[in-house]
């Protein structure tokens, strides 16, 4: 029986793991508000999968025991040295199927259906002064 030492993440790691849940919540974010105001619920697709990469990149850790879980097993990307785990595949996936039915299906809404543009007020008219 072979024993592994599980080692700490290694600085460059731990800085890919934050700029990845970082991009991982914009991308749900951006989904989100893009479904809301277009009122296109292909867009969801795009919501979910961004949700489920940021899942896969905090519930990732590193293997302790027998018990195999979706987060104890994974992929590893073979130039860049990381390891994704099922669950940060299964959001790659799924943001990129959104995307692209998005893109060849989204309907084209009638000029009347639009929303309006946000327009902000100017700051005197919040001065109670």
């Amino acid at each position: 029986m072979i024993l592994a030492v599980v080692l700490p993440p290694t600085p460059a790691q731990v800085v890919i793991g934050i700029l990845t849940a970082m991009v991982a919540a914009l991308i749900a974010t951006t989904s989100f508000f893009m479904a809301r105001r277009s009122r296109n619920w292909l867009f969801h697709f795009g919501t979910v999968g961004g949700l489920l990469i940021l899942a896969g990149v905090v519930g990732q850790r590193t293997p302790a025991g027998p018990a195999v879980g979706p987060w104890d097993t994974g992929l590893t990307v073979p130039v860049l040295g990381l390891r994704i785990d099922p669950v940060a595949a299964a959001g790659i996936i799924l943001t990129l199927l959104g995307l692209t039915l998005t893109l060849l299906v989204e309907r084209v809404v009638a000029a009347s259906d639009r929303p309006t543009p946000l327009v902000h007020r100017a700051l005197e008219e919040d001065d109670l002064i």
